[in-house]
């Protein structure tokens, strides 16, 4: 509400530009109040779907930003035009369209100071490091030190991965390749494209049967691999006792 409130206050200034004290005022209550609105779409889909690449938060971002400033646009500068005593039907649609950049410019820093104030960041940082024995995890408004010898796989699930262990499994942003990539890997290995194992949990492998594998970890979730990752799983085979 506060950076709303300070955008007014610029609108106002930036409208008294037409020397016109009604058209300022429009500008400093409907384009706030316009983006006020919007800004809890945004925060929404920012809380449900915040993508885990830097490519796709920084199209996200920008994507939500460009449809806020046309939404704002389209209602703000009839508005005003008409109070400037011109006819809204004979505008070019670049009248229209005007100011859309400063409108965009606002989108755009309302997003990377929430983001900011939620602890989040256009670029993301490294899931976790090779050597780590922990990793952060959240349960509700709980924080957990979650020891990664407990973590038995790791499975995607949309912009996220689910931890799995044997007490309950936690999700975190993130995707199966990245922590392919910073994972040790001769504990965590991959079996399929959406599936990671802990070696150190795996109870038996059976197969192939056409190809493939079943893995059945310690607690009792069985595993298919992909035909492609077939020599690091038959290195997972437990030797004869």
């Amino acid at each position: 509400m506060t950076f709303w409130g300070l955008a007014a206050a610029a609108l106002f200034a930036y409208g008294l530009t037409y020397g016109h004290v009604q058209v300022a005022l429009v500008r400093n209550l409907y384009n706030p109040l316009i983006g006020f609105a919007f800004s809890f779409l945004m925060k929404t889909v920012y809380d449900k779907r915040f993508p885990s690449g830097f490519g796709r938060r920084l199209s996200l971002i920008v994507g939500l930003s460009m449809l806020g400033a046309l939404v704002s646009a389209l209602v703000v500068n009839p508005i005003t035009f008409g109070l400037l005593g011109y006819e809204i039907g004979d505008l070019p649609l670049r009248n229209l369209l005007q100011d859309g950049l400063y409108f965009v410019l606002l989108y755009l820093v309302w997003s990377l100071l929430y983001l900011q104030l939620t602890g989040r960041s256009l670029v993301p940082t490294p899931v976790v490091t090779t050597g780590m024995e922990t990793i952060s995890v959240t349960r509700g408004n709980q924080v957990f030190k979650l020891d990664l010898a407990k973590i038995a796989c790791i499975k995607a699930s949309g912009d996220y991965v689910e931890l799995c262990t044997g007490s309950g499994s936690y999700l975190k942003h993130g995707t199966i390749s990245s922590y392919e990539k910073e994972l040790d890997k001769g504990t965590f290995v991959r079996v399929h494209r959406s599936v990671i194992v802990n070696r150190d949990h795996v109870a038996s492998v059976s197969g192939p049967a056409k190809g493939q594998f079943w893995i059945t970890l310690r607690d009792g979730q069985e595993i298919r691999s992909s035909r492609g990752y077939r020599e690091v799983v038959e290195s997972l085979v437990p030797a004869a006792p």
